[in-house]
């Protein structure tokens, strides 16, 4: 299995499928997730002449499960790490949900120390630009006390935590999955380890990336479902796309916070169309 090794020395695994001279993509992978959640996105992806590379960030899937490390600066230098082994050129990253905001934290702390390494980002389902509600941001929707009263919910039982986001939330009221897509979507809290989930669903929460996303220099596509209930549009993508100096905005109508699983052909098409538009 192919493994890297971080520069604080934590050993990452990744996966990479395509010719080694085809346009590369990157998949980051959500918040409790792994890069098992890109299952249907690579092989149309492949299909379309791309190098697809994921990775599990540290303390998800095949990874090594530090005690430190999991704030967004040290995640952002994982993903710096992982295209400077791959010494990836013309790259395009693709970011869901947390995966968004290491995406945007990358380009700022390690942008214009590489450039040419990525040329273009998706920003899929983002929890950009500020999740948490303060005095200058009245439009974040997770106030402090609630976010602490989801993580005392998953210290006592994170089936009951599971349970209170059902399927429907998830994948959206437009989009009928299977039991077992649902199930394996659950399954991937009771597989990460609990002080992963509480220490990342904070970071996720408390990360500010209002002025990191006015920095961003490349072409951005953010794909959002207009019934994600985990990332509100109006509260997340939409104003990620107004503080983006050059990016194109999709909505797909009845999708909830797993679009990119709930109906990937429309999913992978965007996406697609974005990437083959982007200047060489």
């Amino acid at each position: 299995m192919p493994y890297f090794d971080t520069t604080d020395g934590t050993r990452l695994f990744y996966a990479e499928a395509g010719a080694a001279e085809a346009p590369p993509v990157v998949f980051v992978h959500a918040w409790a997730f792994n890069s098992g959640m890109w299952n249907y996105q690579i092989p149309a992806f492949l299909a379309a002449g791309m190098r697809c590379v994921a990775f599990d960030r540290r303390g998800r899937g095949r990874s090594d499960v530090p005690g430190q490390g999991y704030d967004l600066d040290r995640l952002a230098d994982d993903l710096a790490d992982l295209l400077a082994y791959l010494d990836l050129r013309g790259a395009v990253l693709v970011g869901h949900s947390m995966g968004a905001a290491e995406t945007v934290r990358y380009l700022v702390r390690h942008g214009t120390q590489r450039p040419g390494r990525v040329k273009g980002i998706v920003l899929s389902a983002p929890t950009t630009p500020f999740l948490l509600r303060t005095d200058d941001n009245p439009e974040g929707p997770v106030q402090a006390a609630a976010a602490e009263a989801v993580r005392t919910l998953m210290r006592r039982d994170i089936g009951a935590f599971v349970a209170a986001t059902s399927s429907t939330e998830w994948f959206g009221p437009g989009y009928q999955v299977s039991a077992g897509l649902s199930d394996w979507t659950s399954r991937q809290f009771f597989d990460t380890p609990l002080q992963i989930l509480l220490s990342t669903n904070k970071t996720c929460v408390n990360a500010d990336l209002r002025e990191d996303l006015t920095k961003v220099t490349v072409p951005a596509l953010v794909i959002q479902g207009d019934a994600d209930r985990s990332a509100p549009l109006d509260h997340t993508g939409r104003r990620t796309h107004a503080l983006l100096p050059h990016s194109t905005f999709v909505v797909i109508e009845g999708a909830g916070h797993g679009l990119h699983m709930s109906d990937p052909d429309r999913y992978n098409k965007e996406l697609l169309t974005f990437m083959n538009d982007l200047p060489e």
